[in-house]
């Protein structure tokens, strides 16, 4: 049996942002073999590089795998092929076929001209209806939906290392040690002074334990940050510290366990359950300070996720996982910068719902979360391996004092 070959076609800043070398490496490593037939490089900035390449494999398993993973880098098997639709079979069921969306700006070409996808988030499907196209989540596909299969008609955009690499070139995809904090710190705050940014920060816990609520209740305040992410917990020890000055029962002032102390974060549920919300609880003035204070203040966004470790939970925690990660894709809906602190698995959540475009900045104290963090997708992200309270105060020094 021959050779099985096809023609993709790619552009952009090939170069710069080293997709050829990716394209290559998935060909030659996937059993495959390649001939360029034309490639123009970009001549300036704004001109991009084009590419025609001749891919081939010995079998249909093999160039169907290279096929699917080149898809993702942005690469065309046919200009002008149309999407193919089939209907869904029930709610909640796609076609066994069905394209698995990634988190780079997409197109599908219909009715012979190119639409941009909308609502985009990795992990789901296209649905296109008359001349609009979104992803939806396999929950949310209704019976009848016409759903993409395959990858005929479908067009990714990956985010491009620009050669003019602005404010994150100098450390896009970097993972920092303590010696870049204060530059990063200065890099992140330059960007986000931009009032035209909207900007949202997905926090644990440990953002309170750390010292960390004051500063953050601070940005918060000043009109930094326009959304916030968290979990029941961030919350529950924010207030605990705010009413009774403990942290897990630890003091505030001293650092030493106050006496019944692992209780006070009980007793913060109780007076929130008492009041009826948070809100309440700060409008009849019990809580005047902290994370939760100056959320409810300036009136930003906020969605807590519950989970199976909580207590209480809050009157404002969503138990309901569906309506959790709804809420916060509402929430992330045209952000421009994630700030990541020292929440692994909500940060790995959050990542899966924004587009490739967005910035992040992924701050932990352990290298590990850092690493697997910056590794969600994003081409333009900041890792910081440090004491999130510290990078919480020099943020705010740098962008308040």
């Amino acid at each position: 049996m021959g050779l099985i070959e096809k023609i993709i076609y790619t552009e952009g800043h090939l170069i710069d942002s080293n997709l050829m070398r990716q394209i290559f490496d998935i060909i030659i490593s996937d059993g495959g073999a390649f001939e360029i037939i034309d490639f123009q490089i970009g001549r300036t900035n704004d001109e991009y590089s084009k590419a025609k390449i001749k891919v081939s494999a010995s079998n249909d398993l093999e160039i169907n795998t290279i096929l699917l993973k080149l898809s993702s880098l942005g690469c065309l098997i046919d200009k002008e092929q149309e999407i193919v639709l089939e209907k869904a079979p029930a709610n909640g069921v796609v076609p066994n076929n069905f394209y698995s969306t990634t988190n780079h700006k997409t197109f599908v070409r219909h009715k012979s001209k190119w639409i941009k996808v909308d609502k985009l988030r990795m992990d789901g499907v296209i649905t296109v209806e008359n001349d609009y196209a979104r992803v939806k989540k396999f929950r949310d596909v209704i019976k009848g939906d016409m759903v993409a299969i395959g990858l005929a008609g479908i067009k990714v955009q990956p985010e491009y290392v620009d050669r003019d690499r602005g404010d994150f070139g100098f450390m896009s995809g970097d993972v920092s040690s303590e010696r870049k904090v204060q530059l990063a710190v200065d890099t992140t705050a330059e960007l986000i002074k931009d009032k035209n940014k909207k900007v949202v920060t997905v926090a644990g816990p440990v953002v309170i334990h750390t010292g960390g609520a004051t500063d953050l209740g601070r940005l918060i305040s000043n009109g930094y940050i326009h959304g916030l992410l968290a979990g029941n917990a961030l919350a529950v020890h924010d207030i605990e510290t705010n009413l009774y000055n403990t942290s897990l029962g630890i003091d505030g002032s001293s650092g030493k366990p106050v006496e019944m102390g692992h209780r006070n974060h009980l007793r913060a549920i109780n007076e929130v359950r008492r009041a009826g919300s948070i809100s309440n609880l700060v409008n009849e003035g019990s809580l005047n300070e902290g994370v939760m204070y100056a959320v409810i203040k300036s009136g930003i966004p906020f969605s807590l996720a519950g989970s199976l470790r909580d207590d209480g939970p809050l009157p404002e925690t969503i138990t309901d996982m569906n309506k959790a990660q709804d809420d916060h894709f509402r929430i992330l809906e045209d952000t421009d910068i994630v700030l990541m602190l020292s929440t692994m698995l909500h940060s790995i959540a959050v990542g899966n719902m924004i587009p490739a475009r967005v910035l992040t900045v992924c701050v932990d104290i352990n290298p590990a979360v850092v690493t697997k963090l910056k590794d969600r997708g994003s081409m333009q992200t900041i890792g910081l391996v440090t004491d999130v309270g510290l990078f919480l105060r020099l943020l705010a020094q740098r962008l308040i004092e």
